[in-house]
């Protein structure tokens, strides 16, 4: 028996009008809908690419929750990646397609791509539809290009130490600063500094009911940000 597809579907930062026209099809004709949560969020209805893709008119897929625990122990991760496979293939060898939603893009910092090697070693068939992501949106809402020219970009966790953001800014014309919620006031320390502040883009919950992209960061110092938080640390005028 033919065994089923696993898709990795971005379906983009949050509003349901970002997905592509070739997501939708994928995901209105696969039989399983796979969607990661993670343990912090494990009480709550459903996760938020799976309302992206509800509020698209996406029904009729069997559900498949994935848990995948936040936290930074390998053993518990790779652990975590296994489960979510073998529940996965074993839909796959029943000759279902599945659908693996996430957040942006699946192969930018998501957690589909380490599903893919897992899957492909039990010999299944792997596909990647791309998404948009929440820095290309919200530079869009800002109107702040993310590179001009010949100037290239940066993307990294904003966990990342000051001077080798430092290092990256002087060597681009942009880096982007994912997860930034945390850190916010030692990037906006960073960005007056460095004298960006004015040209640099604040966004959260970009495609959500309370989305906020602000440009000009230097007005944020001391506010709180939470998970879904970024920066764009930008060269240039405001």
């Amino acid at each position: 028996m033919k065994t089923g597809m696993l898709y990795g579907i971005g379906v983009g930062p949050g509003d349901p009008e970002l997905l592509t026209l070739k997501a939708l099809r994928v995901l209105k004709g696969a039989t399983v809908l796979a969607y990661p949560k993670s343990s912090e969020t494990a009480s709550e209805n459903e996760s938020k690419a799976f309302s992206i893709v509800r509020a698209a008119g996406v029904e009729g897929n069997e559900p498949l929750e994935l848990l995948f625990p936040m936290t930074k122990d390998a053993d518990a991760l790779e652990e975590a990646r296994k489960d979510a496979a073998a529940s996965i293939i074993e839909r796959l060898k029943q000759g279902k397609d599945v659908a693996f939603i996430t957040l942006g893009d699946p192969m930018l910092y998501s957690t589909f791509s380490y599903l893919v090697p897992l899957v492909k070693e039990a010999g299944a068939e792997v596909r990647s539809i791309p998404g948009v992501t929440s820095f290309s949106a919200a530079a869009s809402v800002a109107l702040a290009p993310l590179a001009e020219s010949d100037e290239r970009v940066m993307i990294m966790p904003a966990s990342t130490g000051v001077e080798e953001i430092k290092k990256m800014l002087d060597e681009s014309g942009s880096v982007v600063l994912m997860k930034a919620g945390r850190f916010l006031d030692k990037i906006i320390d960073l960005a007056l500094e460095l004298g960006v502040a004015d040209s640099s883009v604040f966004a959260s919950r970009v495609g959500w009911k309370d989305e906020e992209v602000v440009r000009g960061i230097g007005k944020l110092k001391g506010r709180k940000a939470g998970y879904f938080s970024m920066v764009i640390l930008r060269k240039g005028k405001a």
